[in-house]
């Protein structure tokens, strides 16, 4: 037995394919029985055809602002709510939500992930060679008021707020990205968050971290404030870098306990580990680069003269 029919009610909706408008016309679907929260008889949202939405299991298109086009589907439990529009072959499955958000693109949100708020996702494949990767948000991952793109993949535990996950990079395990209404945080460029690192950023002008280029962040290392890591940067353990601004760019990785703190550059294959401690005090900036190895307990606090540490 089906549980749900098109109504005779139907509406065009406009939007926009490679700047050119299309038009697709839609129905609004009715319950026919009973199941999860849905009494028979009440209105959904509104899909292009059956495809759209499967007979099967407790998923339900929730409120007459929702909509489903486009190759997309809703399947087992997954609920869709609020003004929110999966389309161009967006699959949402499992027990998955989204509220408030659109979802477009050839893209997979599945198991327990929310994606809520007003976030955007907005998949595209063919930009790299990965072609066949797609995006993915899966496990108890949950996206608020964010913007995910591209091939992006979000899991595990992760909670990503006011955020922008771009290309293919990765958010994962307890990571915790905690962007706020005035700034986001930025991970592109194949970087990876993962195991329980925190990102956040700070208030007013320029407090956006940002973590490029196939840079990592992991174990129980923090980032706080203006931070902005490209090109290989590995933080991890319990690191802290409380900018800023902080800039680490080529091969620089900073671990153990060590901390940097204030108006900070560092560069080419530069280590800090331990307890060593960088200050950029007063908004003086410290620059170091090179092949260096900043260690124990050591606390760095001006610029260093070539061929020190």
């Amino acid at each position: 037995m089906n549980k749900y029919q098109l109504t005779g009610d139907w509406q065009l909706h406009d939007y926009l394919v490679d700047g050119k408008k299309q038009e697709v016309k839609l129905w609004q679907v009715i319950a026919l029985c009973d199941f999860s929260n849905i009494k028979t008889g009440q209105l959904g949202g509104w899909i292009e055809n059956e495809d759209n939405l499967s007979q099967h299991g407790n998923c339900w298109i929730y409120g007459s602002e929702c909509k489903v086009y486009g190759g997309s589907s809703v399947n087992d439990d997954a609920q869709i709510h609020g003004n929110s529009t999966l389309c161009h072959k967006a699959h949402i499955s499992g027990r998955s939500i989204v509220k408030e958000s659109l979802v477009s693109g050839e893209c997979r949100i599945y198991d327990a992930a929310r994606i809520v708020n007003g976030s955007q996702v907005i998949a595209v494949r063919g930009l790299t060679a990965d072609n066949d990767k797609v995006l993915q948000i899966y496990g108890n991952a949950t996206v608020n008021a964010s913007r995910v793109v591209h091939q992006a993949q979000i899991f595990g535990n992760a909670v990503v707020n006011n955020a922008f996950i771009e290309h293919r990079a990765e958010v994962f395990g307890q990571a915790i990205l905690e962007g706020n209404d005035e700034n986001n945080i930025w991970v592109c460029d194949c970087a990876r968050v993962f195991d329980n690192a925190r990102i956040i950023a700070g208030r007013g002008e320029d407090q956006i971290p940002t973590i490029r280029y196939s840079s990592q962040v992991y174990g129980n290392a923090l980032i706080e404030g203006d931070c902005l890591l490209k090109h290989n940067v590995h933080i991890f353990d319990d690191a802290t870098l409380i900018g800023g601004p902080i800039q680490l760019d080529n091969q620089v990785q900073i671990y153990g306990q060590a901390r940097v703190t204030g108006n900070v550059l560092i560069e080419n294959n530069v280590q800090i580990y331990d307890k060593a401690a960088i200050d950029g005090l007063d908004g003086e900036l410290i620059h170091i680069r090179g092949i260096k190895d900043i260690n124990g307990e050591q606390r760095v606090t001006r610029s260093p003269f070539y061929g020190v540490f």
